[in-house]
């Protein structure tokens, strides 16, 4: 199956018009979607921002130990997650998908027009062959 479709619509809303007029179904599936370059870069200052803050707020803990402890644990706990998006450079989306069926493979692509998931065709999704020679059993 093609990794991209509707690629030559520009506007997101046509390609997506296009997608669900020429899908055998639309439906909801998660997939793992990789991030914009600028989510990347966002999650980067992100990042920086935290460990800026979390070194000033250690500073002050020892003033304060109590009043910082809690600030403290959710600013590790935003960076452990900003980090595992920035390791792995995508996140888990739910998002309906545009459902193809080529043959014996089905193919979901979502509102960008990318394949994000594929798999082979069930035997209820395949189409059924014109051709096919009714057996009844005798030989004539």
């Amino acid at each position: 199956m093609d990794k991209v479709l509707g690629q030559e619509y520009g506007n997101i809303a046509e390609r997506t018009a296009f997608l669900r007029d020429n899908c055998d179904a639309v439906e909801e599936l998660g997939y793992v979607k990789p991030l914009a370059n600028e989510q990347i870069e966002e999650l980067k200052d992100k990042l920086v921002e935290n460990n800026i803050q979390l070194r000033d707020v250690r500073a002050d803990k020892r003033a304060q130990n109590k009043l910082y402890n809690e600030q403290i644990k959710q600013l590790e706990e935003e960076n452990d997650g900003v980090t595992k998006q920035l390791k792995e450079k995508s996140e888990f989306v739910t998002e309906n998908c545009f459902k193809f069926v080529d043959g014996d493979e089905v193919g979901y692509y979502n509102a960008e027009g990318v394949l994000v998931y594929q798999r082979p065709a069930r035997p209820e999704e395949k189409s059924p062959n014109v051709f096919r020679l009714q057996r009844t059993g005798t030989n004539g």
